[in-house]
């Protein structure tokens, strides 16, 4: 069986593919920074009997003229968080952390108060041990930070780290003494806090989230609200430009299966799970669950050129299967990259496909969602991708299950015949923008728009030929011509890099963005960094509709500002994803980041943004 998968092609494509995948995180390795900061996990007793009260601190000790952020510093800075992984030992309470010291950087419009931990800084997690625990009680904790000294700031960084207490029976001495060598670092935990604990208090943390611009906070238990954002974002990804190609001929597929509901079953379950497992590949690559710990941002996997060239060529064979190459004689495992192949691998196939397109075009819901995944417990997270891949899905599952919505849609015949091959040159289209990546030269775009042009005609030529109604012929050529317009009307304005002299920053290191950075604001300038990518949709409407809007324009040409732009399209281990990482925490963009002369972080936007607050950042007013 293994010999005849082997000499199948698609079989070739497929594990070449998965390989490919699995591989792009050791390729895009990012170099760790030095650590400025020593945090250790203490306990105030080593053992405690059941329903016994005791706590834990957790130490961060600074180098001389380094500080972190504190849990709830300054707008736009990243916070220190500890966070207890979930055991039914224990009842946690508040974190009392420590008194913050208060920094000011820079001076007249440039200066900015930070709230920050520095020196010795204790900062302590009550606890209550169940009454009917016993044994040991293991705590993991996930503690995360940020290091800043009065010029530069490193990476966020995560340390995991365990404590373990002794459960000892009622009555015994040793369930009540006190560690003699901690007494000191927990001389100012308040204890009263255990009150509160018994009185039913219970610790609660909430998130940052965002969406479509607009910031707000979230219960972090409150996991159903949580999925269900997770899951009507990733509904939204079906609307996206990479993907809407795909959705006419699934639903194609769909109708020609509708006569024969196992059919129908088997065929668009494979085609929905093809879905869900590129999300849970995708969530296993984010939290590092398969790459030995090195985590993976979500688009990323488009800077492996070899992914890339993978990923264009299927989506161009796609293309041409769909325009009807198909029908010649061709090895059977090629017919598999036609959705409406009737086979349960081909469909499976399609679905993850499917996902895969999704990863460059997400809209700025669905990327504020992954960005804050990323930063959450691994089950959560992995959980939460999962539940979007779900929420993608389901609009095809819903057919599945009520077969007579099928029959409802428009039905194919020669309409179908013509959307099939029209699709088929978008899809192409889309193979252009994916190889696009590894050059990311502004002419590509009149390529990939040259071929949205040939499918608007194409629909044009094919209504008048193929379509039997005239009313149809007429809605089609309207719609077509429309549809050519805007692509014509797309395709200048994203050739078009805009009025304002950036500079640019493609396959530089870090050290180098940086040493032009501090250059920058030594001379007194301001910099503005757009870090962009080729893949990235968002980042194109971010700079054509902010930065290039004539409030962005002025800003940006200001005598006092230097525009800078990271392109990340193919970027390698230390061309820019490293100055990327110091400054959101993370891997994902858009990023615009703003450094201002004598401040000791910048101000950064990770999703959409009105141009006030940009200007507000620039002019020290945020």
């Amino acid at each position: 069986m293994l010999r005849t998968y082997l000499n199948q092609p698609l079989a070739w494509l497929v594990s070449i593919l998965a390989c490919v995948f699995l591989a792009a995180p050791d390729a895009l390795a990012q170099p760790e920074g030095e650590s400025h900061v020593k945090v250790t996990l203490l306990t105030d007793r080593d053992a405690v009997s059941p329903g016994g009260q005791f706590a834990v601190a957790v130490v961060f000790d600074h180098d001389t003229g380094w500080h972190v952020q504190s849990n709830d510093p300054a707008p736009d800075f990243i916070p220190t968080r500890i966070e207890l992984a979930p055991n039914p030992s224990v009842k946690q309470g508040a974190i009392q952390w420590p008194p913050v010291e208060k920094l000011t950087q820079g001076s007249g419009k440039y200066a900015l108060e930070l709230k920050v931990f520095a020196g010795h800084a204790v900062a302590f997690v009550p606890l209550v041990a169940d009454p009917a625990a016993s044994g040991s009680i293991t705590l993991k904790f996930k503690v995360s930070y940020q290091s800043c000294d009065d010029q530069i700031c490193m990476p966020e960084e995560e340390k995991e780290l365990e404590a373990r207490v002794r459960i000892v029976p009622v009555g015994d001495p040793a369930g009540l003494q006190l560690n003699k060598d901690h007494v000191e670092t927990f001389k100012n935990f308040d204890a009263s806090v255990f009150s509160r604990i018994l009185a039913g208090e219970v610790a609660t943390a909430t998130s940052d989230f965002d969406a479509f611009g607009r910031k707000f906070k979230i219960d972090s238990s409150a996991y159903i609200l949580i999925l269900a954002i997770a899951f009507f974002a990733g509904f939204l990804l079906n609307f996206t430009p990479c993907v809407l190609p795909v959705i006419p001929l699934k639903v194609l597929s769909l109708q020609q299966q509708a006569g024969n509901k196992a059919k129908l079953t088997l065929f668009g379950t494979a085609y929905c799970l093809g879905i869900v497992a590129t999300f849970l590949v995708l969530g296993l690559l984010i939290f590092g669950i398969v790459t030995g710990g090195q985590k993976q941002d979500w688009g990323q996997i488009f800077t492996n050129k070899w992914f890339t060239i993978t990923m264009s060529v299927v989506v161009f064979v796609m293309g041409l299967g769909m325009m009807g190459l198909f029908t010649m004689r061709l090895p059977d495992s090629l017919y598999m990259l036609n959705p409406s192949h009737d086979s349960v691998f081909g469909n499976f196939l399609m679905g993850a496909l499917t996902g895969i397109l999704s990863t460059p075009c997400t809209g700025p819901f669905l990327g504020a969602t992954i960005a804050w995944a990323a930063k959450q417990p691994a089950w959560l997270g992995l959980l939460t991708l999962v539940v979007m891949g779900i929420g993608m899905a389901a609009p095809y599952a819903a057919l599945i299950a009520f077969p007579r919505l099928v029959d409802r849609l428009p039905k194919s015949g020669p309409g179908g015949e013509l959307l099939k091959q029209v699709l088929g040159i978008f899809l192409i289209a889309v193979a252009a923008f994916l190889a696009s990546n590894l050059v990311a030269e502004p002419w590509t775009w009149y390529v990939i728009g040259g071929l949205g042009a040939l499918a608007s005609v194409w629909a044009i030529i094919g209504a008048w030929r193929m379509l039997r109604s005239r009313r149809a012929k007429v809605i089609t050529t309207v719609c077509a011509t429309l549809a050519l317009a805007i692509t014509v009307v797309a395709t200048r304005s994203l050739a078009y890099e805009g009025p304002i002299a950036w500079k640019k920053f493609r396959n530089r290191t870090d050290a180098e963005i940086q040493e032009a950075i501090k250059k920058a604001n030594a001379e007194g300038h301001t910099v503005v960094i757009d870090f962009t990518a080729r893949w990235c949709s968002n980042c194109h409407v971010i700079e054509k509709t902010v930065l290039n809007s004539d409030e962005g324009v002025a800003l940006l040409t200001r005598p006092t500002v230097r525009p800078f732009k990271v392109d990340l399209s193919q970027a390698d281990e230390n061309q820019g994803w490293g100055t990327l990482k110091g400054i959101s925490g993370g891997g994902g963009i858009p990023v615009i980041a703003v450094f201002r002369p004598g401040a000791s972080k910048p101000i950064f936007f990770n999703s959409f943004f009105p141009i006030s607050d940009l200007i507000a950042a620039v002019d020290g007013k945020s």
